[in-house]
């Protein structure tokens, strides 16, 4: 199968590497062909050109009669867009009845940035080690010198250097790190606009914006990520499929935003020394402040080193589900009902890469269904047709001259 817009060779799902159209139907869609269908890019308003071959009145249900079959809206799935089978350019101003036509989406692959983003995060993991112990062993100082245990001064000039190296690296890696983060987020939530999937809750662009507005950036930000969670988890596609839990995302929200929380408290609850200088906070307070705050951003630190290996499972996970629904990877085998074994009476377990007709995975041989045809779905009656989910096709409409003799009585 071949790219509608540059022509080149597509993935099994119908994506093309080359340009970035993307598949336009989810498998669910009982009228996407096995390989999914890819939008035509944008052209210039003009009027039909023609039914497509083979077409006829009536050939799709509710369908008035006509030369194109015209259908009121919401005939078909997902507000009633046309059938795949429809050239690319045949209707570019939408039929009456239809929905208008999609637009033609670049999508681009995640992989290399995920990558350059997990390595950063690793990079900042690293040191988030040596923050946590330089914050650490200076709160043990300023508890010695609490207690009354006399040390070094050069122990304690030390201490300061290596905090003050610490703060310097994670401003130096946190500001790399966010920069390809936010491409990368901003991507995976844009790409989610090229297919069929849940309702989104914010637009693409707040994958950017939400991180700079104060306090809200501690929402919204999680917000657009449920969105392309939920939008490129694959398997609400399929039939009875459960969406993927939510719990590692979640998880890597909470720790990173606790970990923020606990570092910006550090620093209020300390105290300075031109404060004890002038005399307004005793030496008691400054030593108390400072043990406080350096515990808090050494835990702090330790939170983030947990945040950035959750965030690493987070963005793989994505790219990885993104990168299936392009055909770029192998799907991962999913059984068809929830909670039911591989290797059920009457449910043979799935095979990668072996088509079924209607798209569904897990039943790609005749009969995989109890008491179906080959062809059918779950629940359908013997011989019925993929996609039409247990109701059998409209019959096709009678030949002209062929219609009931309305002059017989």
């Amino acid at each position: 199968m071949q790219c509608a817009n540059c022509g080149a060779q597509l993935t099994p799902n119908g994506f093309c590497p080359a340009c970035g159209a993307a598949p336009t139907q989810a498998g669910g869609d009982p009228f996407a062909p096995p390989g999914g269908s890819v939008p035509p890019p944008p052209q210039a308003p003009g009027g039909p050109q023609g039914p497509p071959p083979g077409a006829q009145p009536g050939a799709f249900p509710g369908a008035q009669p006509g030369p194109y079959g015209a259908a009121p809206h919401g005939a078909f799935p997902h507000g009633g867009m046309p059938p795949a089978g429809m050239p690319p350019g045949a209707w570019p101003g939408g039929v009456p009845g239809y929905a208008p036509q999609m637009q033609w989406t670049p999508v681009q692959p995640l992989r290399g940035l995920a990558t350059a983003v997990s390595i950063l995060l690793g990079v900042m993991a690293a040191i988030d080690v040596l923050a946590a112990t330089a914050f650490f062993r200076r709160a043990s100082l300023f508890g010695d010198l609490r207690d009354g245990r006399f040390f070094a001064f050069a122990e304690a000039d030390d201490a300061d250097d290596l905090v003050e190296a610490a703060l310097g690296l994670l401003a130096i890696g946190a500001l790399a790190t966010a920069i390809v983060f936010m491409i990368w987020f901003y991507r995976a939530r844009s790409n989610t606009e090229a297919w069929y999937a849940p309702q989104a809750t914010m637009s693409k662009g707040w994958a950017i914006g939400g991180w700079f507005i104060p306090l809200a950036n501690y929402v919204i930000p999680m917000i657009v990520a449920n969105d392309t969670w939920k939008r490129s988890d694959p398997q609400p596609a399929g039939p009875m499929m459960r969406p993927a839990s939510k719990a590692l995302l979640w998880a890597w929200w909470i720790v990173f935003g606790l970990s923020g929380v606990l570092f910006s408290i550090s620093f209020g609850v300390r105290e300075t020394q031109e404060d004890v200088e002038d005399g307004e906070v005793s030496i008691e307070d400054y030593i108390d402040g400072g043990e406080t705050g350096d515990s808090l951003a050494g835990t702090s630190s330790l939170l983030r080193i947990a945040a950035a290996i959750l965030a690493i499972l987070v963005v793989q996970k994505i790219t990885k589900w993104q990168s299936q629904r392009l055909g770029l990877e192998p799907a991962t085998p999913v059984g068809y009902a929830p909670g039911m074994p591989m290797g059920t009476p009457g449910f043979p377990p799935a095979q990668p890469g072996v088509p079924h007709p209607g798209g569904h995975p897990g039943a790609a041989q005749p009969g995989g269904y109890p008491g179906s045809q080959p062809g059918s779905q779950p629940g359908s009656q013997p011989g019925a047709q993929p996609g039409w989910g247990g109701r059998q096709p409209p019959p096709a409409p009678p030949a002209p001259g062929q219609g009931p003799d309305l002059n017989k009585h």
